[in-house]
């Protein structure tokens, strides 16, 4: 009952991130006015909650499921390719945290971000979307048992 609990957490996290980060993008992508950057900024906020809800889940999951990881003495290839993934996804946010702050402050002043900001920022979140696609294909690659091969 608990892993289908967690289960369901994970995969809703997964899906409110991934619209959060597509509307974080798309709302930054052009020439941004405040409401824009307001929405841009309310989407990263579930965005955050989302990662926090997806990885504590994924962890829980991937504790009761530790076949999944590691098989007959060795590393389950797909499960460490979906760990660099993860890794790569949360490197990208802790580059793309400064950007957001800057936003915030900006706004906070009454000013907009510059362009350069959001671009940054719009491009930093269309690369977290297409790693965070990845690591989606290899998901279900990994529950699937496809490529398990030791």
């Amino acid at each position: 009952m608990l892993q289908w609990l967690f289960a369901t957490l994970h995969l809703l996290a997964l899906g409110c991130g991934l619209g959060a980060i597509a509307a974080r993008g798309r709302n930054l992508a052009s020439t941004p006015d405040a409401p824009a950057v307001q929405r841009s900024l309310r989407a990263d906020n579930w965005w955050c909650l989302s990662l926090l809800l997806w990885i504590v889940s994924g962890s829980m999951l991937a504790a009761s499921h530790l076949s999944l990881l590691w098989s007959q003495g060795r590393p389950v290839p797909l499960a460490m390719a979906k760990l660099v993934g993860i890794a790569l996804l949360l490197q990208q946010e802790y580059r793309t945290r400064p950007l957001i702050r800057q936003c915030r402050q900006r706004l906070e002043r009454g000013r907009l971000p510059t362009e350069e900001i959001g671009s940054m920022l719009a491009h930093h979140s269309r690369r977290q979307l297409l790693v965070l696609l990845v690591i989606l294909v290899i998901s279900t690659a990994l529950q699937s048992g496809l490529f398990n091969t030791p």
